[in-house]
């Protein structure tokens, strides 16, 4: 069984919008990170495949409704892949400069590659500023945690950040790369994540 552990978005031509002014320029969702897809149950020539699918996301970047548009043959996988689907994480549609909400089409490449899985910690942060401030407390030798309690705006608060064994090659390109040079104990600059900052941190890996 062909396991599912990297796969690249090409962007096609977006759908109709849920909102879709005239004249205008709307600037298109960007993805974040995505969510592992199911394992194969069927043999698939080669190391990638290809299939499109259609997302409806939500202004705060979230997927409200998914589904594929040609299915692969297996309508067990495909189901499967549409509940993926629904929890891969994008910054918003921006018209007027808000966020709106948007119907896409994409196509997707699906690429067989090893997995890159580290433990990790966040702190989520509201703005550049404070990010950066709590980056240079960091570099001052202030704990971690308890600057992710005092600070963090992410769900991972209650759990001191912690974000568990982590596949960095689901995060976008900028995140994944500074991930994979993390060294244990070490943590990113702020790094962008859609509306938001977040400073990574790598954990000591336990057998």
């Amino acid at each position: 069984m062909k396991k599912i552990i990297l796969f690249c978005l090409f962007f096609i031509t977006s759908g109709c919008s849920v909102f879709q002014p005239e004249e205008t320029s709307i600037i298109q969702p960007t993805l974040l990170k995505q969510a592992e897809l199911p394992p194969l149950r069927q043999s698939i020539e080669g190391n990638w495949f290809e299939f499109y699918c259609e997302m409806q996301i939500n202004a705060n970047g979230d997927v409200e409704r998914a589904k594929i548009l040609n299915g692969t043959g297996d309508e067990i996988w495909d189901s499967l892949a549409v509940l993926s689907l629904m929890d891969w994480k994008y910054s918003p549609a921006i018209y007027d400069g808000h966020p709106i909400k948007l119907l896409i089409r994409r196509k997707i490449r699906v690429v067989f590659v090893e997995p890159n899985v580290i433990p990790l910690a966040e702190i989520e942060l509201q703005n550049y500023e404070l990010a950066d401030s709590v980056y240079n407390a960091l570099l001052s030798g202030t704990d971690f945690t308890s600057l992710v309690k005092k600070y963090s705006i992410s769900t991972s608060r209650s759990l001191q950040g912690y974000l568990g064994y982590v596949n960095i090659q689901h995060y976008s390109d900028n995140i994944s790369t500074a991930l994979s040079k993390l060294e244990e104990g070490e943590f990113t600059k702020p790094l962008k994540y859609g509306d938001y900052y977040v400073i990574f941190k790598r954990l000591r890996l336990y057998n």
